[in-house]
Formats: C-alpha cells, structure tokens, sequence
C-alpha cells in the first residue's frame, strides 16, 4: 500500500468543491457531484437545526463546498451558499438584503434607506393567535388587484376616506351614535329622503305628511 498516496487522496477530499446533483426533501439529504467523484445521500448544513430549525432546501446545480470529516466523502456533510455563473448574485449593494425565488417572488430590506418590500406573484397569508398592530408614522399604502378580505373586528382610531363605493348586504345593521352629515341625495327603499325632496298632500300646520314621492 502506498500510505502517501492514500494520506494525499485523504487530504484532498477533507474539502472539495461541487455541485448538488440530487436532492431528497423528505430526509432532508443531497447528493454532491465534485469531478468525478458521486457522494452518497449526504446532509447540507443549515443554518439553525435545534429548537429553532430553518428549512430552505438546495437546488440542483448549486455550488457547494464539501467537507468529509477524516478524508471520507461517505462521512461528508455540504456547506450551501457559494454563488456559480449558473447562479450569480441577486444584487450588488452593501445596503440590500435580498432573497429571490424562481418564481419571481422578492424579498428585500434596503438598511439605508430602511425601507422593507416584498413582490409576490401569488398569494399572501399571515395566521396569528394574538392582536396585529401597524403603526406608520408616514404613509400606509396597501394595494391589492384582486381585492382584500378582512375576518376580523376592525377599530379604525382616526379619519377614513373612502375613495369608492360602500356596500352593506341585507341582514346587516349599522350602527351610528355620533353626528352624521351627509351631501348629495340619500335615499331609503328607492325614496328620495334628502333635505331637498318633497312631499304630496301636505298642508301647513301640524300635519303629518305621507310618503315621500
């Protein structure tokens, strides 16, 4: 046996660079290809694996380093995160914190500007137990081009505009204790009740008129 040449190959395979080749997300394993060499189903190495756990799983074509613990990939375990030609980086600034996925979705924070946004090509949802608070010293614009649903009781501690119509199905009652001003006509069952409207058969004094026409 030449014990150089095997303590050489021991050595070289302490740390190899590849590239994931296979991924199982059911026993959180990969495979890494490094030349010529194939691993066996390996794990890669995540960021937290306790109590507090993150899954964000490798993607195939990856770039990885390998380390094999004593010189034997069949005990190695992958190191994730090294960007590739095939995968270069998402962004070029000190200031940005970035994550992409392939379906367009972004998720940034710029710490100068101190400014978060998401861009979402679907969906979003947010389930929670207690009570959400929002509060803006500036501005708080939402938009949403499919509408939005809120199943909550809402307090609403300031003005609201409504820029657009207001709709209350049948069944449902409004309730209001304080002072109401309307402007423009204000109707009930298809009748005119406006200040401006008027009324048949009345006549002066103490009479009580009849329906509104």
């Amino acid at each position: 046996m030449n014990n150089a040449a095997d303590l050489l190959r021991l050595i070289h395979n302490l740390i190899r660079l590849g590239t994931i080749a296979e991924v199982d997300h059911d026993d959180a394993r990969v495979r890494v290809r490094s030349g010529e060499l194939l691993t066996d189903w390996r794990p890669w190495i995540s960021l937290r694996a306790g109590t507090t756990r993150d899954w964000d799983p490798p993607t195939v074509g990856e770039q990885v380093v390998l380390f094999s613990p004593g010189g034997d990939p069949a005990a190695g375990v992958a190191l994730v995160g090294l960007y590739s030609d095939a995968h270069p980086a998402p962004a070029n600034s000190g200031n940005l914190w970035r994550r992409t996925f392939p379906d367009g979705a972004v998720l940034e924070y710029d710490h100068a500007a101190s400014h978060l946004q998401a861009t979402l090509p679907g969906s979003a949802a947010m389930n929670t137990q207690g009570d959400v608070t929002v509060t803006t010293a500036a501005k708080l614009t939402a938009t949403a081009a499919a509408g939005a649903t809120i199943n909550a009781n809402t307090v609403i501690n300031g003005n609201l505009t409504l820029n657009g119509n207001f709709s209350q199905p049948a069944g449902k009652t409004a309730t209001m204790a304080g002072d109401v001003a309307f402007t423009g006509a204000v109707t009930s069952n298809g009748k005119d009740i406006s200040s401006n409207h008027k009324h048949n058969d009345v006549q002066p004094g103490d009479g009580t008129s009849g329906d509104v026409v």
